[in-house]
């Protein structure tokens, strides 16, 4: 049997609230499953992010204040100065303040994880999700 490791984290308590109802509402017996399922799902989703090599095929779903001051064009110049990966763009009114930007790409790895990084740094952005494809 695996040897267990204790530790401590600090959490926004509306999150730990949302997670300690969902993980119960799914079945999960107690906290520490609910958070090692989530670390494997965190693993295997983001491992590509670091292995993967050559042209990669995708999208990013990004949500946004759109409030926060000059996301909108510090979005689209950075889509623009990665022309070579970016190939095209939807962009959704969810609220009056939110918006989801879907940006589909297709190109290098390395260039893919660089504009993900660039979008994940820009202050308003309120999620990011990577979706890659085999080719």
């Amino acid at each position: 049997m695996p040897r267990n490791t204790r530790i401590s984290l600090s959490v926004p308590s509306a999150l730990l609230k949302d997670f300690d109802t969902l993980s119960e509402t799914i079945g999960h017996p107690n906290r520490s499953q609910a958070v090692s399922e989530a670390m494997r799902e965190f693993l295997s989703n983001k491992k590509w992010d670091v292995t993967r090599k050559g042209k990669v095929p995708g999208v990013i779903l990004l949500t946004y204040d759109h409030h926060a001051g000059g996301i909108g064009q510090a979005l689209t110049k950075m889509q623009h100065d990665h022309p070579d990966v970016v190939t095209a763009t939807m962009h959704i009114h969810l609220s009056k303040h939110v918006c989801l930007e879907i940006i589909a790409f297709n190109g290098d790895a390395g260039r893919v994880r660089s504009l993900a990084r660039v979008f994940r740094s820009q202050k308003g952005v309120l999620d990011l999700k990577l979706v890659t494809s085999p080719l």
